[in-house]
C-alpha cells in the first residue's frame, strides 16, 4: 500500500468534517476555506475514481499559500492544513 493511499484511509474520514467546519468557524476572515472544502470534495471524489487530483492540491496550495496556518487558526485549521498537506506530498511525490 502507497504512503498516500495509508493517509487517505487514516485523513479523509476526518477531512470532509474538519474542512467544512473551518469554513464555518473561520470563512469570514479566511474566504478561502469555502475553496478549499469544495477542492477536498474534488479531491476525494476523483481519487475514488483513480483519476489525477494534482490541480487540486496545486490550487489548494495557491490558495493557503503552501499550507501556511494562520496566526488566528484554530486547532481544527492546523489540522486541517497539516493533513492536506501530508497527502499533497504523498501524492506529488508518489510516496
Amino acid at each position: 500500500m502507497s504512503k498516500y493511499s495509508e493517509l487517505q484511509e487514516e485523513y479523509f474520514p476526518n477531512l470532509e468534517t474538519y474542512t467544512l467546519a473551518i469554513t464555518r468557524a473561520h470563512g469570514k476572515n479566511h474566504p478561502e476555506t469555502f475553496k478549499v472544502h469544495e477542492l477536498f470534495d474534488k479531491i476525494e471524489a476523483k481519487t475514488r475514481a483513480n483519476e489525477d487530483v494534482s490541480a487540486e492540491y496545486q490550487e489548494i496550495r495557491k490558495l493557503t499559500d503552501n499550507y501556511t496556518i494562520p496566526a488566528d487558526a484554530c486547532p481544527t485549521m492546523e489540522k486541517t492544513y497539516t493533513f492536506l498537506r501530508d497527502l499533497d506530498h504523498a501524492y506529488s511525490t508518489g510516496e
